[in-house]
């Protein structure tokens, strides 16, 4: 239906206005609320249909259309992801890309996503692949609803064939009448209980210091869908469709009034988003589709959806989806300069890349008949296979390590440096790049936030399970196979952080057993990272700035960062620690970096320039002005300390 067609419209330029920062559109990520409804209906208008038609759901049928209509303009896009993590993004963001176009092409990108990245953060540092969660959500729904209708049909029958023995053989669920007695209202109530448990979840799990859980988990946006699904079986009832069909125009207005007076309110997103406001959006869309749906093409909101241009839009809107946000990450990215040149370049390239999708892609698979069922999913399943192989060389996916170990070994890489640590040179390693490309060198990363290069656990907070750092062994491990570095940078401070003994006790700086412990995990750690022949830089331990303030005061202080606030002399033992092990071993070498940005010898430190703080928290790097002119000392004392000059 064009109408239809124009409600995609409507939802596609939402998220792109959105995502390229226009005016006025902070709550533009709705249009992918208005996309879920919208699925939510027509797939379950198909099915039912189906129903009607055949007397039965052909799953396998059902997920070859979405296999032809989804898959192959999802794999020319992630082609030209992987093309350019290979050839334009810098060697130490390869492992997360390649995590990301992984689990983008298994559909389970949401999952992975909401911990890998913020989706309502300064998109500049984003991956060009955070917009598929919501399609990952989708064809989580498209693989699961059939099932469930299936599940709820058989059921049905069965429970009806025992109660009533003599209507064996006769009209029934599956035999071509889905309006049975039973089917339809069981189905209904099931969707019904779906739908609230998911709404419920929604704002159960909402965390206003991190929403991207709630907000993208497959359990807390499939009340959406599912709300579409809803409209969808109650039209199937031919009598309701019949009462309703006059009330058409109303409807679609309804809906549309309540969309538009709830925009305004839910940048952000606010925080009722998730307790009321998604729900009553949702509720809003599936009137405006189901009013468009009975109007057939009938009324003024129904005509200016249909008009030929913004119903076209609507038919190439998934390639629409597609293509726009890798290339606003690779147009726009973090830069200031021109961005609305920048944003409208976005925008004319995104409209083009969809209409050649559309033509030369999406449409042949989907009429041409030499694209029988077989041959469409070994298609499928060889282009999916060699995807995953090839984004697999990135390192960072369940495939990289077999990978790693079939190709032959190479040399050591004079030219590459292996950046080990916590959150604090991994939010910094792009400026370490930039800083170290005038010297022919190039930073990849093992990094894990939270962790220390050992890959020692960490229980940061009573009472809470323990940071799980096992992972970046893994990492580095990976690493040092796939790219050689003769150089390995270690940056942390969570060697000062409790760690857990063998038998699950608790050990803290102030006890002296935590020493030999602690160096015995460095030894081990640093021989790891040297046992190919690299050599070993230690950045002694910085000090923490006085921008910790912000984030720790007398009252409320975290135990970690009251440590290296107060008990300064842990540091100080560590670094000793730090000489110690690079005197006995000659391939370690020991810098310091903390001159650089802290003005006194104070810890706290005052590290301000202008009155700006170079860390805004104390220990991420945030002042733009000055972090450059770091991190070309940081790579100057690099090179100095590993004799790379």
């Amino acid at each position: 239906m064009d109408a239809l067609d124009g409600v995609r419209t409507i939802a596609v330029l939402l998220v792109i206005l959105f995502h390229v920062s226009a005016p006025y559109s902070a709550a533009g990520y709705l249009g992918v609320d208005i996309f879920f409804v919208l699925s939510g209906y027509l797939i379950t208008t198909g099915l039912l249909r189906e129903l009607e038609t055949h007397g039965r759901i052909r799953v396998t049928g059902f997920w070859l259309r979405r296999i032809k209509r989804l898959l192959p303009a999802v794999l020319v896009m992630l082609a030209v992801v992987t093309v350019w993590m290979f050839v334009a993004a810098p060697i130490h963001q390869w492992r997360t890309l390649s995590q990301d176009l992984w689990w983008t092409l298994l559909y389970l990108a949401n999952w992975h996503l909401m911990s890998a990245n913020s989706y309502f953060a300064d998109f500049g540092t984003s991956s060009p692949l955070l917009h598929m969660w919501s399609l990952a959500v989708e064809e989580q729904f498209y693989l699961l609803w059939p099932l469930l209708l299936l599940a709820l049909l058989a059921i049905v029958t069965r429970v009806r064939l025992r109660s009533r023995p003599w209507d064996r053989g006769s009209s029934g669920p599956g035999s071509g009448d889905p309006a049975d007695w039973a089917t339809i209202p069981v189905i209904a109530v099931v969707t019904v209980a779906l739908i609230v448990a998911s709404a419920l979840t929604l704002a159960a799990l909402y965390d206003p210091s991190s929403p991207d859980r709630a907000y993208m988990g497959t359990d807390t946006k499939a009340f959406q869908p599912l709300l579409g699904a809803l409209g969808a079986i109650v039209l199937t009832r031919p009598g309701v469709a019949a009462r309703l069909r006059p009330t058409h125009a109303p409807l679609s207005a309804l809906g549309a009034l309540i969309m538009i007076a709830l925009f305004p309110s839910l940048d952000g997103p606010a925080p009722h988003y998730f307790t009321w406001g998604a729900t009553t959006f949702a509720v809003g869309a599936l009137l405006l589709v189901t009013g468009l749906a009975l109007s057939n093409g009938a009324g003024v909101l129904a005509r200016a959806l249909s008009v030929a241009p913004v119903a076209y839009l609507g038919r190439i809107s998934y390639g629409l989806y597609l293509w726009h946000w890798p290339l606003a990450v690779w147009i726009i990215g973090d830069r200031e300069g021109f961005r609305w040149i920048r944003a409208t370049a976005v925008v004319i390239l995104t409209f083009a890349a969809a209409a050649l999708s559309y033509h030369l892609v999406e449409m042949p698979v989907r009429t041409r008949s030499w694209f029988t069922p077989r041959r469409s999913f070994s298609l499928a399943a060889g282009g999916i296979v060699a995807t995953l192989l090839a984004v697999s060389l990135g390192g960072g996916t369940p495939a990289s390590a077999t990978l790693q170990r079939v190709l032959p070994e190479r040399p050591l890489d004079r030219d590459t440096i292996l950046l080990v640590g916590d959150s604090v040179p991994q939010g910094l390693s792009g400026d370490l790049q930039e800083a170290a490309e005038p010297w022919g060198l190039r930073i990849t990363a093992g990094t894990a936030g939270g962790c220390s290069p050992t890959g020692i656990p960490v229980p940061l907070t009573p009472g809470k399970p323990d940071t799980e750092c096992a992972k970046v062994i893994g990492f580095q491990e990976q690493a040092l196979a796939q790219f050689r570095p003769a150089t390995v940078l270690w940056w942390s401070r969570y060697e000062l952080a409790d760690m857990r003994d063998e038998e699950g006790q608790v050990l803290t700086p102030a006890q002296e057993e935590f020493w030999p412990r602690a160096e015995g995990h460095l030894r081990s750690a640093a021989s790891r990272l040297t046992s190919g022949g690299a050599r070993l830089v230690f950045v002694e331990t910085d000090r923490i700035g006085t921008g910790v303030y912000s984030r720790c005061t007398p009252e409320d202080c975290h135990p970690f960062l009251q440590r290296l606030v107060e008990q300064d002399e842990y540091r100080q033992r560590w670094n000793a620690v730090l000489h110690s092990y690079a005197e006995s071993d000659p391939r370690a070498r020991v810098i310091t970096v903390d001159d650089l940005y802290c003005t006194d010898r104070a810890n706290p430190c005052l590290d301000e320039v202008a009155g700006e703080p170079t860390r805004k928290d104390g220990s991420h790097f945030s002042n733009e002005a000055v972090v450059p002119e770091v991190a070309r000392g940081i790579i100057a004392r690099v090179v100095e300390a590993a004799g790379l000059d």
